[in-house]
């Protein structure tokens, strides 16, 4: 039987993800939109939860639009955290297949790179 503690979101796995977030941030656009690495972390990790869509709220300055939930990254199970950071990887590698319009992919960070099992001195040549 596994424990609720076994499925908790690790240090490990909660870095790794913020930096790759961090560099999709840094090197790419989302469909023309520059994201931060909180947003990428927010929209993978709602990718991952499931969205919710809700009417936003009317404060008086026109229509109030829609409003996209889908959880925190903190709210991940280890095995949700690692389906996120394999779909990072997957956009940052191969971005023209979510976004037509990336044409590189994502120069990573060297915890990236060290996480994935290269030298990131290797990589540079």
């Amino acid at each position: 039987m596994t424990e609720p503690w076994q499925e908790m979101l690790s240090d490990d796995q909660r870095r790794l993800f913020n930096a790759a977030c961090g560099d999709l941030s840094r090197c790419m656009k989302w469909h023309g939109f520059r994201l931060s690495k909180d947003d990428w972390r927010h929209f993978i990790s709602g990718t991952i939860l499931g969205w919710r869509l809700l009417p936003g709220i009317d404060r008086g300055e026109g229509a109030p639009g829609f409003v996209m939930l889908g959880g925190s990254s903190l709210d991940l199970t280890k095995a949700q955290c690692t389906e996120a950071i394999t779909l990072a990887f997957a956009i940052g590698d191969q971005p023209w297949e979510y976004d037509p319009t990336q044409t590189k992919p994502v120069q990573w960070c060297e915890k990236v790179w060290l996480a994935r099992g290269f030298d990131p001195r290797e990589m540079a040549a």
